[in-house]
Order: C-alpha cells, then sequence, then structure tokens
C-alpha cells in the first residue's frame, strides 16, 4: 500500500461539537463523536530521566501550551463510527482500539475533525501537521509526557513505587494478555485514564535517540527526519518499567504498508486550547 492509499482509508460523518459542564476539575468537554475530553492548561515541566534508558537524558525543563486530550485511549466503538472496519486483535467496543498504524491515526483526526466541523491537521499527501489548525491530532512526545506527569516528577504519575502501578494500569502482571475496555483503572490527577498501559501510544514526532539534546525548550516538536515514530506509555504486554511517564518507544510507523501494526498500539487525540 501506497502512503497516498494508506491516506484514503476513511470514510466520516458530519456531526456538531457538543460541550458537557462536567464539574469543576477536570474542565470537561464532551463531543458528538463520542469523546470526553480534559483541558490542561500551560504549564512547564521536567522531561525525561536521569534513572532511565539513555534516549530518556537528559532531563530537561520544556514548556507546552494549553491543550484539550481525550481522557481515553480511542475505542473501538468510537473508531467505528469514522472509519470502516475494527483492525483491532482484542474485539470489544470500549476496549482501545489496536493494530493503528501512525498514518490511520492521523486519518482518524482528520475524519474526527471534519466530524466536527473543523479544520483538520493532517495533509492527506504528506501526512505533515499543521499545529495552527482548530482539529485533532496526535499529541507530541512533549504534549504526551506533560499529560502523562500531570504535575509529577516521578517515574509514574502517582508516584515511585512499581507495586501499585496495578490500580493505574493494565500491564503484563495483570492484563492476561488481553486489551481492556478503558476507564477501569484509576485515573491521573488530570483525570486522564490508562496513559500508563493498556495500549501504547502513537505520537505526532519522529523519533531520535539524541533529540533531547538538541530540544527547544518550547512545544518541541520532535526531529524533523527519521525512519521511525514514538510510542508512548506502555501496553497490556509491558514490565512495569515500560509504563514509566519518561519511557520512550520507537516504531515503524507503517507508511507503505498493508499489514496492521501490533495489537499493542493503539492512540489518543489532542486538540489546542484556548489561548
Amino acid at each position: 500500500m501506497t502512503r497516498a492509499h494508506a491516506w484514503g482509508l476513511i470514510s466520516l460523518l458530519g456531526l456538531p461539537l457538543v460541550h458537557d459542564r462536567a464539574g469543576e476539575e477536570p474542565s470537561v468537554i464532551r463531543t458528538s463523536t463520542g469523546a470526553g475530553m480534559v483541558l490542561i492548561p500551560a504549564g512547564r515541566f521536567r522531561m525525561g530521566s536521569a534513572q532511565g534508558a539513555a534516549d530518556e537524558a537528559p532531563v530537561h525543563e520544556v514548556s507546552v501550551g494549553p491543550l484539550y486530550v481525550d481522557r481515553c485511549e480511542v475505542t473501538q466503538e468510537q473508531y467505528g463510527r469514522l472509519v470502516r472496519g475494527n483492525p483491532s486483535h482484542f474485539k470489544g467496543p470500549r476496549n482501545p482500539v489496536e493494530q493503528v498504524s501512525w498514518p490511520a491515526a492521523a486519518l482518524y483526526c482528520n475524519a474526527r475533525s471534519r466530524a466536527e466541523g473543523l479544520e483538520p491537521c493532517y495533509d492527506e499527501s504528506t501526512g505533515k501537521c499543521n499545529y495552527k489548525a482548530a482539529g485533532y491530532r496526535l499529541p507530541t512526545e512533549a504534549e504526551w509526557e506533560y499529560a502523562c506527569r500531570a504535575g509529577s516528577e516521578t517515574p509514574y504519575c502517582f508516584g515511585d513505587d512499581a507495586g501499585e502501578l496495578g490500580e493505574y494500569a493494565w500491564f503484563d502482571e495483570n492484563s492476561e494478555q488481553t486489551t481492556h475496555p478503558v476507564r477501569q483503572k484509576k485515573p491521573n490527577r488530570w483525570g486522564l485514564y490508562d496513559m500508563h498501559g493498556n495500549v501504547a501510544e502513537w505520537c505526532n514526532d519522529r523519533y531520535g535517540p539524541r533529540y533531547y539534546r538538541m530540544s527547544p525548550d518550547k512545544n518541541p516538536l520532535g526531529p524533523q527526519t527519521g525512519d521511525d515514530y514514538v510510542l508512548r506509555g506502555g501496553a497490556w504486554n509491558a514490565p512495569a518499567d515500560e509504563c514509566r511517564s519518561a519511557y520512550r518507544e520507537k516504531h515503524d510507523p507503517g507508511f507503505g504498508k498493508a499489514c496492521f501494526q501490533g495489537d499493542h498500539i493503539g492512540f489518543r487525540c489532542v486538540r489546542r486550547g484556548p489561548s
């Protein structure tokens, strides 16, 4: 399959955006395409880890802008409202969609944008992202880690004790080797579920093993070139160490390939927040 063919897989519906005031904290909107999103304020955080793999260093301060983040990984039910077929190995309407390539995830983002009357972020001939567009996209690696940490500086959003991970994540010790419906574990303090475990999540960035040494300190977008893209968060088949907030995984994005990705790979969407 060529990249052009990969960008031609989506059918979509046209639906408006509906707001839902779901309490003071966190600030939540409910979209007509079936997602709850949390508004995360702009801020600064320390990205990376001094105790992790070499590609997690050096620890460096990064600022990111405000953004809306899906509370949950995109489910098979949500995906199926906009896309023909279900690529997932572990079937279940509330389970995260998996076996999704990077371009298929980006196409879903565009479909969801159009369904809600928003300007799509992705050029469907090149995959280039327009970060100024109001529509949906995959999070940058910095945005993902900022959202996962939710103000924490510890290995996990809840602290440094891996023994507590089972309260927040489906991973290799408790998953029974399958994905699970979203929102069954505890959220982080910003109301985001399954940031650790269940499925690993695509980021918008290409992967660079030494990128942190040259990363800008404001809204870094990742390397300009590179064959692999970034996955974050660990998955149902990952050990606890690979579910850490700073853990980075590189993976072939699937351009030009007809085969599905692994059944541990999914995604969630973001939108830029009010400036």
